[in-house]
């Protein structure tokens, strides 16, 4: 499959390129990769794929931004991945452009609730109680741009990038016949 290796290493060049690019924090093609790799990649790039994208970009991000190469977050973000993955296997079973979209919405949720999460529980300045919780899914630390726009920038990329995936491989599957596999074709029309 060198086409998902290619993917994969796409996706974390642009990552990695974004403090240089600009752009939106948390604007990131990963999540619709962990989803739509599990609906087109084979195992065990279905999931390799995503942890080693976040794994190269997290480490050179982290060193960039003077931290260390792995983090509480790194890890954090690795457990949302599987778990995007895992849905993605279930909707898998469902390939239809509705039930992909609200995949889609359902992996920014999950990325957003397990990282902020995680965040919550591991950051000290967070008080450990349901409001310094509700504070991780809202406001975040003081000083840095709220929690909900983090979510927002995860919702348009997620759903850009998983439309910009299914798109491109259904695409590439009808024009070289037997190299990529459509799951479309054969899917009863919704």
């Amino acid at each position: 499959m060198p086409w998902a290796i290619l993917l994969i290493a796409g996706v974390t060049l642009f990552r990695c390129g974004r403090p240089w690019l600009g752009g939106p924090e948390n604007f990131s093609p990963l999540a619709a990769l962990a989803l739509c790799g599990s609906l087109y990649f084979s195992r065990p790039w279905s999931w390799a794929g995503p942890l080693l994208a976040l794994l190269f970009s997290d480490v050179f991000l982290n060193l960039h931004y003077g931290l260390a190469p792995v983090t509480e977050g790194t890890a954090t973000a690795a457990l949302a991945y599987l778990l995007i993955g895992a849905l993605g296997i279930r909707l898998s079973q469902h390939p239809s452009w509705k039930v992909w979209l609200g995949g889609s919405l359902g992996a920014t949720l999950l990325f957003y609730a397990v990282t902020n999460t995680g965040a919550w529980w591991t950051i000290p300045i967070y008080e450990k109680s349901w409001f310094g919780w509700v504070q991780a899914l809202t406001t975040g630390i003081p000083g840095y741009p709220p929690t909900w726009t983090f979510l927002r920038s995860s919702l348009i990329s997620d759903l850009l990038f998983t439309g910009l995936f299914v798109a491109g491989v259904e695409w590439s599957a009808r024009k070289s016949a037997g190299k990529v596999r459509s799951v479309w074709v054969a899917a009863p029309v919704r």
